[in-house]
């Protein structure tokens, strides 16, 4: 079995997914009760992932976002969402991240994302990202009972790519948390190759990985800024 890595789920991630389906996701409008019902997508994965890493309950965080247990459940169940309830758990998350924000010291291995050399690997292993997870997203057989893979660690793998491909589009990155990823995903490659796992995916999330271990090669050539937190406060 691959070695875990721990990729945090953040409010921010959660926030950035609902703007993201508000905006293209495709829905459908209901006239009995006045709301307009979205396709989920990543949301119920990066739920379930914010909950599992936070050591919450599904009441405690169903209270967190200012709804029951069931409706909790519901969501992370991959049923249609309304635009009522996205932006309802968007107010919760916000007012969640103010609060994390002046708390926070943001210690890491930071560094710009400017450089041509960084930019332009940056761009490759995003474009790579992308077509891994749209490949996962769209094969029935990956979420099937026949599946190599628990589909626990394929919903897993759909919100570290989700997350890992938004911490890519930022002005900073963390090379120690992004080579830690890249490291883990080659891993993960190899064991499932090992179970039977087509070819097509493994060979994406070979491929990703190597671009990733460029990545951060080219990081490790310009000098890094250790803690957000006095940059931030300057």
């Amino acid at each position: 079995m691959p070695k875990k890595i721990r990729v945090t789920i953040t409010g921010a991630a959660i926030i950035r997914q609902i703007d993201w389906l508000l905006e293209n996701a495709k829905f459908y409008d209901s006239k009995e009760r006045g709301k307009r019902f979205y396709d989920p997508h990543d949301l119920p994965a990066l739920l379930a992932s914010y909950v599992a890493q936070n050591a919450l309950t599904v009441a405690a965080a169903a209270r967190r976002f200012g709804m029951s247990g069931d409706t909790l459940k519901r969501l992370m169940s991959g049923r249609a969402i309304s635009d009522t309830m996205l932006l309802r758990l968007r107010s919760a998350l916000s007012d969640e991240a103010k609060r994390n924000i002046k708390q926070a010291t943001f210690a890491g291995d930071w560094h710009e994302v400017t450089p041509g050399k960084v930019a332009s690997a940056i761009a490759e292993v995003s474009d790579r990202l992308v077509f891994l997870k749209k490949i996962i997203t769209s094969s029935n057989y990956l979420l099937s009972e026949d599946t190599p893979i628990d589909k626990i660690q394929v919903l897993q793998l759909i919100a570290l790519l989700t997350a890992t491909i938004e911490a890519l589009r930022a002005p900073l990155i963390d090379k120690k948390q992004a080579g830690g990823f890249f490291r883990w995903l080659a891993r993960f490659a190899k064991a499932s190759a090992q179970k039977g796992l087509e070819k097509l995916v493994v060979d994406a999330m070979n491929d990703a990985a190597h671009s990733g271990a460029h990545l951060v090669h080219e990081l490790s050539t310009q000098a890094g800024i250790p803690d957000l937190g006095s940059l931030l406060g300057s």
